[in-house]
C-alpha cells in the first residue's frame, strides 16, 4: 500500500508545543503567518498591522519589530527544510525517520523535557545502522562517550529537539518507556513491506539475543503485554512465520531467523 499524504503535518508538529497565550500552538502559527503576510504586503509596522487585523499590538510586536516567531512556527520551518513534513513512505528521509523511531523503542529515548533524543550504540559500534538513519534524516550527530557504564550514545548536534518532536508525532514514546504502556507506531499498519522490514531490522539489531547453538533469536523486554504481542506479530509477519510470544520472551525460530537474514 502506498500512502501519498505526508506522514507528519505542520499541525501535528505544532501540537507538541505549548500554545502559551493561545488556545493551542497551531493557532499561534496561523496568526503569526497572517500577521507577517499582512505586514510584508502592506509594508506595515506592528501598530498598523494590529489595527488592520483587530489584534493586540503587544501580542504581535516582536513578530514584526524584532523578527520573532512562535517556537512552533520556527520548528515547522526547520522540519520543512529537512523534508520531514513532506515525506511519504517511499522517501529516503522517511527511511531514516522510521529507523530512528525503531531505535527509540529498542535502544534510545526522547527526554520528556524539551524532547531531546538520544540513541544507544549497539554491539556493532561504529557499524550500527543508527548512523545511516541519522544521515538519511539529514541530521548531524556526535557520539557521547560512555557515562556511568550506560554505554556510548549518539545524539543530534543541531535541531535535536525538533527531531525528537517529529519522532514523537510518528509514534515514538516520550519519557521513560518502563513507566508507560507502549504501542507500536500506527503508520506500520498501512506501511509497505520495506518500511516494516526496516523497523524490524533496526529493532532486532538493538534487542535480539543470538543463540549460536540453536540458531534462534530472543527478545526479552519488561513491557506491557499488548505491546509485546503486537511486536511479536510484526516480526512474525516480516519473517513469514516462526515467531512466538512466550511468557517473558519473543522467540524467533531458526527458520525465521534465517528468513530475517535479509533484513537483520
Amino acid at each position: 500500500m502506498s500512502r501519498q499524504e505526508p506522514l507528519v503535518t505542520p499541525q501535528d508538529l505544532a501540537a507538541t508545543y505549548d500554545g502559551g497565550s493561545y488556545e493551542d500552538a497551531w493557532t499561534a502559527v496561523q496568526e503569526y503567518r497572517e500577521v507577517t503576510r499582512y505586514a510584508s504586503k502592506h509594508d506595515a509596522g506592528s501598530s498598523a498591522t494590529a489595527s488592520a487585523l483587530d489584534l493586540s499590538r503587544n501580542r504581535i510586536r516582536t513578530w514584526i519589530d524584532s523578527d520573532g516567531m512562535p517556537d512552533a512556527a520556527r520548528a515547522i520551518d526547520v522540519a520543512l527544510d529537512y523534508g520531514w513534513l513532506e515525506c511519504s513512505f517511499g522517501d529516503p528521509v522517511f527511511a531514516g525517520l522510521n529507523a530512528l523511531v525503531a531505535n527509540v523503542f529498542s535502544g534510545g529515548s526522547i527526554a520528556e523535557e524539551y524532547y531531546r533524543p538520544s540513541f544507544a550504540l549497539n554491539h556493532r559500534g561504529e557499524d550500527s545502522h543508527v548512523f545511516d538513519a541519522l544521515e538519511l534524516a539529514g541530521v548531524e550527530y556526535e557520539v557521547i562517550d560512555d557515562r556511568a557504564n550506560r554505554g556510548d550514545e549518539v545524539c543530534p548536534v543541531e535541531d535535536g529537539t525538533i527531531l525528537g518532536r517529529t519522532l514523537s508525532v510518528l509514534g515514538a514514546p516520550v519519557g521513560p518507556k518502563s513507566e508507560q504502556p507502549l504501542e507500536l507506531p500506527a503508520y506500520l499498519d498501512e506501511a509497505p513491506e520495506h518500511v516494516r522490514e526496516t523497523f524490524v531490522y533496526a529493532y532486532l539489531e538493538n534487542r535480539a539475543i543470538e543463540h549460536d547453538e540453536k540458531r534462534t533469536l530472543t527478545i526479552r523486554e519488561n513491557r506491557n503485554r499488548t505491546y509485546l504481542s503486537a511486536l511479536s506479530d510484526l516480526i512474525n509477519d516480516v519473517a513469514g512465520g516462526g515467531v512466538r510470544l512466550k511468557k517473558h520472551d519473543i522467540v524467533i525460530s531458526a527458520d525465521a531467523s534465517r528468513a530475517l537474514g535479509t533484513v537483520r
